[in-house]
């Protein structure tokens, strides 16, 4: 046996031996246009039992995204199961991410005391989401950043998906 990987699943576990499967590699390039760049954008979100329109009043600020419990999903054709209310970053998918987080919070500031009793009452999340098609650039959280997070008292959700390789073509 060559170069094992071991991979637990569940109650079992199982071996992918490379040097079996090293005639099968495959360039990543070959599939995936490397030129393309990071993306990532960030959210403010609250989800349960509610009607958005209430959400808006409350706030005064309309949300980019909305939808009641009981609606259909238009892609799916499912009946939603829970409201939510969303107010997404306004900047280019290309802008760093902390800049995304820093214009959603600014957003919240316009009616800070409404957006954290909200926050507080819903469990609000900021939502960060990132593609990264060329690295991993880092992320960092200032302490004025991790202050106004706590002051709306967000949980964060990282949905960030690595669509690279670190595998080099010439090999």
């Amino acid at each position: 046996m060559g170069t094992l990987l071991s991979i637990i699943v569940g109650s079992g576990e199982y071996f992918i031996d490379f040097d079996y499967i090293a005639p099968l590699r495959f360039r990543l390039s070959d599939y995936h246009d490397m030129s393309q760049t990071n993306e990532c954008y960030a959210y403010f979100s609250v989800v349960g039992t509610f009607d958005p329109a209430d959400i808006t009043q409350r706030l005064g600020t309309k949300p980019t995204q909305s939808w009641r419990e009981g609606e259909v999903n238009p892609r799916t054709h499912l009946e939603r199961k829970f409201s939510r209310w969303s107010l997404h970053s306004r900047l280019e998918k290309t802008s760093a991410l902390e800049l995304h987080i820093a214009d959603v919070l600014d957003q919240l500031d316009s009616n800070s005391e409404a957006f954290q009793q909200l926050s507080i009452g819903f469990d609000g999340v900021l939502q960060l989401v990132a593609y990264f098609h060329v690295d991993f650039p880092g992320l960092t959280f200032e302490r004025d950043v991790v202050t106004r997070l706590a002051q709306y008292s967000l949980s964060l959700d990282f949905d960030f998906y690595y669509l690279y390789s670190e595998i080099s073509d010439n090999s």
